[in-house]
């Protein structure tokens, strides 16, 4: 996936809806994720059978996948396997402006991958290593993510202004063309009087000329209709 290439930014009817808030609870979550590979690793340490230890040791491989997925995912590699794809190229695009962050998230997995990898010997994991995981989950890890996810947000909201900015100069160019539409419809009526009155002068040979008076006629009553029809239209739009 080339991020660079497909910066997407989000439809106002999709910003609110719960796939975007699912993507970005899934970033938010790595933090909660971190507190559990810490509690696995400490359950690992007592005495467990072989069979709780096979487990737990499941449970942590799984919990350090997930941590990497989701790093690869906000780099713009890998997507979310139950949302749109468009959700992770959006999460990608936005992070590629917290590149400290990001930072931080990749040495968070691979303390993971390491601690996981360590586990599965016989020594075990010294308590200093699994402290130290601990702190650095807790302050540079928690503030990245935290960050990170802050940036997913305020990217929405730039998203909404950009695009009622957007609205705005749309709605400026309709009222133009409604403009424009209204004097062509003053034209057509007066054009239709004009016929009417040359039609009556003819008498009997303005016959054709009387019916073309007419259609222009319903032609402008048509188009007053219309112009009315799209400024009530508008004026709904800006009352919401």
């Amino acid at each position: 996936m080339n991020v660079q290439s497909q910066i997407a930014v989000p439809d106002a009817a999709l910003l609110d809806t719960l796939p975007y808030r699912d993507a970005i609870d899934r970033v938010a979550t790595l933090r909660a994720r971190v507190v559990r590979v810490a509690l696995t690793v400490s359950l690992l340490s007592g005495e467990k059978t072989a069979e709780e230890r096979d487990a737990l040791g499941k449970e942590l491989a799984a919990h350090a996948r997930t941590i990497r997925h989701t790093l690869r995912v906000v780099e713009g590699v890998a997507v979310f396997e139950t949302l749109p794809d468009v959700l992770s190229v959006w999460l990608a695009a936005i992070s590629v402006n917290h590149k400290t962050e990001m930072k931080v998230i990749a040495r968070m997995a691979d303390l993971t991958e390491k601690l996981v990898e360590d586990s599965a010997t016989e020594t075990g994991i010294p308590e200093k290593q699994l402290l130290d995981y601990i702190a650095f989950g807790q302050k540079e890890f928690f503030e990245a993510v935290s960050a990170l996810v802050e940036g997913f947000w305020t990217g929405i909201e730039s998203g909404r202004a950009e695009q009622l900015e957007r609205a705005m100069q749309s709605a400026a160019r309709l009222d133009q063309s409604l403009n424009r539409l209204e004097r062509i419809g003053r034209y057509v009526r007066a054009m239709s009087i004009n016929a009417s009155v040359e039609a009556s002068r003819a008498g009997e040979a303005g016959k054709g000329l009387a019916i073309i008076a007419q259609e222009f006629k319903v032609l402008a009553e048509e188009v007053q209709q219309l112009t009315l029809s799209a400024r009530e239209d508008i004026e709904k739009l800006d009352a919401h």
